[in-house]
C-alpha cells in the first residue's frame, strides 16, 4: 500500500501501535491535568497555591531529567517505559481513590505533580528517543509529525473530557479516567516486535555524569538548537499554561470548569489543525518557521490577555494553538535531524528539560504574578517578554 508522504510512518507495525498508545496516554493526561487546575483553584482560591503545582512538577524534571536521558541510553528504553507507564498509572488511581473516598485535600495535588514530574523526567526522553527508532531516517518527520498529531489529539478531546468530569462526575472521575489511559500505552509497548539491541560500548560515555553533560554539550555547540530552545524556554516560562488561563476563565469570563475544559481544547484543535498540516507538507527553513511562529504567537497570546468574552478567547486559543503546535513540530523535527541515534536520549532530554522543565516553572511564575497584578496583566507581562526574545532571535540570525 503507498502511503502520502506525511504518512510513511504508518508503514511501521511497532509506529502505529506506538502511536496509538501515545494518543490514548495524552487523553488521560490532559483530562488530569486540566481538573487539578480546576480543583487546586476550587480548593484553596488562591492563584499562588494554584502555581505551586506547576513548581512541584518542575523540581524533579528540572533535577533528573539530564539523568533520564542518559539511563535511556543505557538500558532496553521499552523495559524502562513499561516501568514508568505503570508507576504512573498507580499514582493517579491512589489519588482517584482519595478522592472517590472523600478524602482528598489540596496537598495530595502537590505530590500527584511531584511525582508525575519524577517519573516523566525518565519517561518522556526514553518515549522521544524510542519512537523515532521505529521508523527509517526517511520517515524522521512523518514519525515527528505524527507523534505531535497525537499528543495534540489528546490535547483536543482530554480537557473537555476533565472538564466534564469534574463538572458532572464529580472530582475523582478525571483521575480514574488517567490511571485507564496508561493501559493503551503499555499494552502498546507489550505488542511491539521490537530486536533484542545492546547499546553500543563504545557509544556509551564513560560514566553517567559524562552522558548527562554530553547532551548538553551537544546542544550548546550547534547553533540552530539553541536558537530554538532558547526561545521554547523563554515561552515556558512566560507563555499560556493551564494557571493562567484557569484564573482568566473563573475571574474574568466567569465559567465553570466545563468552560475551562473548552478553553483548553480549542488551543489542543488549533495544535492539531496545524500539525495535521504539517503531516502534508516537508519543512526546510526550520528556524525561520520557528522564529515566524513566535512572533504570530506573541500577538496572539496579548489578544487573548486583552478577551473578555468566552467565544472569542476560544477562537484567540484555538489560533494560538495552531501556532505553538507548528512550532514544537518545527524544533522536534530539528533535533531529531540533528542528533546520531547513539546521542537520542541523552540529547531529547535536553529537549524535555527545555520544554518540560520550563512550563511548569511558569505556572509558578503566572500564578504568583497574577496574584500580584491579575490575569490579563500577567498574560500581558509575558507576551512581552517573549516578544523581546524573539526580535533577538532574529536579530541573531541576521547578524
Amino acid at each position: 500500500m503507498k502511503f502520502p508522504r506525511g504518512l510513511t510512518a504508518l508503514r511501521e507495525r511497532n509506529y502505529v501501535l506506538y502511536f496509538a498508545g501515545q494518543f490514548t496516554s495524552q487523553l488521560g493526561t490532559w483530562a488530569e491535568q486540566t481538573a487539578v487546575a480546576w480543583i487546586l483553584y476550587e480548593l484553596t482560591n488562591s492563584p499562588l497555591l494554584l502555581g505551586l503545582s506547576g513548581l512541584a512538577r518542575a523540581v524533579p524534571m528540572i533535577a533528573l531529567t539530564l539523568f533520564g536521558g542518559a539511563v535511556a541510553d543505557r538500558v532496553p528504553r521499552r523495559a524502562l517505559l513499561l516501568l514508568t507507564e505503570s508507576a504512573m498509572l498507580l499514582v493517579s488511581l491512589a489519588v482517584g481513590l482519595l478522592a472517590l473516598a472523600g478524602e482528598l485535600q489540596y496537598w495530595h495535588l502537590y505530590v500527584l505533580s511531584f511525582a508525575s514530574g519524577t517519573l516523566s523526567a525518565f519517561s518522556v526522553p526514553a518515549r522521544q528517543a524510542l519512537f523515532v527508532g521505529l521508523v527509517p531516517r526517511s520517515a524522521m518527520q512523518s514519525a515527528v509529525s505524527l507523534n505531535a498529531v497525537a499528543v495534540r489529539s489528546g490535547a483536543l478531546i482530554g480537557p473537555s473530557l476533565g472538564g466534564l468530569a469534574v463538572a458532572y462526575g464529580g472530582y475523582a472521575l478525571p483521575f480514574i479516567i488517567n490511571a485507564a489511559s496508561f493501559l493503551g500505552m503499555l499494552l502498546a509497548l507489550l505488542a511491539m516486535r521490537l530486536p533484542r539491541a545492546r547499546p553500543d560500548a563504545a557509544a556509551l560515555p564513560r560514566g553517567l555524569w559524562h552522558g548527562m553533560t554530553h547532551g548538553l554539550a551537544f546542544v550548546w555547540e550547534n547553533p540552530l538548537l539553541k536558537v530554538a530552545l532558547g526561545l521554547e524556554v523563554v515561552s515556558g516560562l512566560f507563555g499560556h499554561n493551564v494557571t493562567l488561563i484557569t484564573i482568566i476563565a473563573r475571574d474574568v469570563i466567569g465559567t465553570g470548569p466545563e468552560g475551562l475544559g473548552l478553553l483548553m481544547s480549542a488551543l489542543g484543535a488549533g495544535g492539531l489543525l496545524a500539525m495535521s498540516i504539517m503531516v502534508a507538507f516537508e519543512v526546510k527553513k526550520h528556524v525561520h518557521v520557528i522564529l515566524a511562529a513566535g512572533t504570530v504567537y506573541t500577538l496572539l497570546l496579548a489578544a487573548f490577555a486583552l478577551s473578555p468574552w468566552l467565544a472569542l478567547s476560544v477562537s484567540l486559543l484555538f489560533a494560538l494553538g495552531a501556532v505553538d503546535g507548528a512550532w514544537a513540530v518545527t524544533r522536534n523535527t530539528l533535533a531529531q535531524l540533528l542528533v546520531p541515534d547513539e546521542l537520542r536520549g541523552r540529547v531529547m532530554s535536553v529537549v524535555v528539560l527545555a520544554t518540560r522543565g520550563s512550563a511548569p516553572l511558569g505556572r509558578l511564575q503566572g500564578g504568583l504574578l497574577a496574584g500580584l497584578v491579575g490575569g490579563p496583566a500577567a498574560v500581558l507581562l509575558g507576551a512581552a517578554v517573549i516578544g523581546a526574545a524573539v526580535v533577538r532571535s532574529w536579530r541573531l540570525r541576521l547578524s
